[in-house]
C-alpha cells in the first residue's frame, strides 16, 4: 500500500533537501560595461611618451604653441621648426596620432598602441617632447574610431591607452574622460588651459539621408534632441567650477570646431543647444576673456563671432593640420563664412600664441610647416 505524505510535508521536505535558486547575473547595460572583465584580465605592456619637462606653476607665459593632427607616419621636420619659436609650452590637441587604422579587429585597439609607438620612435618628437612642456587632448584618431562618440564600445580601453602614454594626473584619471584644466602664472597673469573632451560623453551624430553624389561639405545635421550632449553632465558641471576659478586670459580647447556653421562635418554646429549653453554658461560666470583653440579640419583659420552676455567677441583659432594636410592653400571659396576673418589654408600649419601682458593683447600667428607666417590676428582678451 502505498502512502502519501500530506503536501505541507513534501514542501518541508523540498526546503529542508533543495537549495535556494541562485539570482542570475544581471545583463550588461552597455557595450563597455560587458568589455570591463575582459579588459580588467588583459596583460598588455601599453607604450609610454618620453619623458617630459614639468611647466611651472609660477611661469609668466608669454608664448606657446599649439597644433593637432599628427600622422605618425608622416614628415616630422615641424618638431623642430616648432622648437626654434622658442615656445614655453606646447598644447597638442587631437589626433595626435591615426590609431583607428582597424579598430574593430580587437578589442584592445592593437592599432593604437602600435601608433603610439611609432609616434615613439620619431627622433624629432622624442627631442621636442623631452624639450617642451606639453599638454594634450584627443580627437577621433587617437579615440579608436572615425566620429565616434559616447557610443563607441572600446572607450575605456582606449582612455587607458591615452592615459598611460600621455602620463596623466591622478585626478584625469579618477574620472571618466581625458578632460582637464591648469593656470599658469602668477595673480595678474594668470593663463587658464581648459582642455575639454568632446568624444567619450557625445551623443550620437545626426545625418542627413542619402544621396548620391554626396554633399561635399560633410553629412551631419544638428542634432535637436534636447538630451543630446557633447560634453555630458559630469563635464559640464566641472566646466562651470573651472570657469569660476580667478584667471587673466583663458584658452578653451575643444578638439572639433566651436563657431563655424559653414560645413556639415564634426563641430559644436552638430549639436546647437550645446553651443548656445557653453555661450550662456561663458556669460554666467562673466567670462569675457576666453579664446577656443580647435583643430580636426586639415586646414586653418580664425573665426569670431558675438556672444549674448559676453562683453568681447569670440575668437576661434583652428590650426590643423601639422603634417597631414588635404589642400594646397587657400580654400576659402570651396567653403564660405561670414565668421572667418580670413583664408583656409590646408598646408601643414601650427599656432602660435604671444601674449603680451603690458599691452593686454594676444596675437595668434597660423604658420606654415617652416615657422613663417600664414595670417595673424590681435584679440584683447585680457582681463
Amino acid at each position: 500500500m502505498t502512502r502519501f505524505l500530506p503536501l505541507a510535508a513534501l514542501l518541508l521536505a523540498g526546503c529542508a533537501t533543495t537549495q535556494s535558486p541562485v539570482a542570475p547575473a544581471a545583463a550588461p547595460q552597455s557595450a563597455q560595461e560587458a568589455l570591463r572583465p575582459f579588459y580588467a584580465a588583459l596583460e598588455t605592456k601599453l607604450p609610454k611618451a618620453p619623458a617630459n619637462p614639468a611647466l611651472a606653476s609660477e611661469t609668466v607665459l608669454t608664448r606657446f604653441a599649439f597644433g593637432s593632427c599628427v600622422n605618425e607616419n608622416r614628415d616630422m621636420k615641424f618638431w623642430d621648426v616648432i622648437a626654434a619659436q622658442k615656445p614655453q609650452a606646447f598644447l597638442l590637441i587631437g589626433d595626435n596620432v591615426y590609431g583607428d587604422t582597424r579598430p574593430t579587429n580587437g578589442a584592445d585597439i592593437p592599432t593604437l598602441a602600435a601608433s603610439y609607438k611609432k609616434l615613439s620612435s620619431r627622433v624629432e618628437f622624442d627631442r621636442f617632447r623631452r624639450s617642451v612642456p606639453m599638454m594634450t587632448a584627443w580627437d577621433d584618431h587617437d579615440y579608436g574610431a572615425n566620429d565616434a562618440g559616447g557610443a563607441f564600445a572600446f572607450k575605456e580601453w582606449a582612455e587607458k591607452v591615452y592615459e598611460t602614454y600621455w602620463s596623466s594626473s591622478d585626478e584625469v584619471k579618477s574620472r571618466s574622460g581625458v578632460y582637464e584644466s591648469r593656470i599658469v602664472g602668477p595673480e595678474g597673469k594668470r593663463v587658464q588651459f581648459i582642455m575639454l573632451d568632446g568624444r567619450f560623453f557625445r551623443s550620437d551624430l545626426a545625418t542627413m539621408p542619402y544621396r548620391d553624389p554626396g554633399p561635399s561639405l560633410g553629412w551631419y545635421i544638428p542634432n535637436t534632441d534636447p538630451n543630446a550632449t557633447i560634453l555630458g553632465k559630469a563635464q559640464w558641471d566641472w566646466l562651470a567650477q573651472e570657469l569660476a576659478r580667478p584667471a587673466e586670459l583663458r584658452f578653451i580647447i575643444s578638439s572639433t570646431q566651436v563657431i563655424t556653421d559653414a560645413h556639415n562635418f564634426e563641430g559644436w554646429t552638430n549639436f546647437p543647444k550645446e553651443r548656445d549653453r557653453l555661450y550662456g554658461l561663458l556669460a554666467e560666470k562673466g567670462v569675457n576673456n576666453a579664446i577656443f583653440l580647435t583643430g580636426d579640419r586639415h586646414s586653418g583659420g580664425f573665426y569670431k563671432t558675438n556672444a549674448p552676455g559676453v562683453a568681447k567677441p569670440l575668437w576661434d583659432f583652428t590650426s590643423s593640420s601639422l603634417n597631414f594636410a588635404f589642400g594646397k592653400g587657400d580654400g576659402s571659396d570651396r567653403e564660405p563664412d561670414p565668421r572667418r576673418t580670413g583664408g583656409f589654408w590646408g598646408i601643414p600649419n601650427f599656432g602660435q600664441i604671444d601674449i603680451d601682458w603690458a599691452a593686454k593683447k594676444v596675437t595668434m600667428s597660423l604658420r606654415k610647416d617652416d615657422g613663417s607666417v600664414i595670417e595673424t590676428q590681435v584679440a584683447n582678451a585680457i582681463d
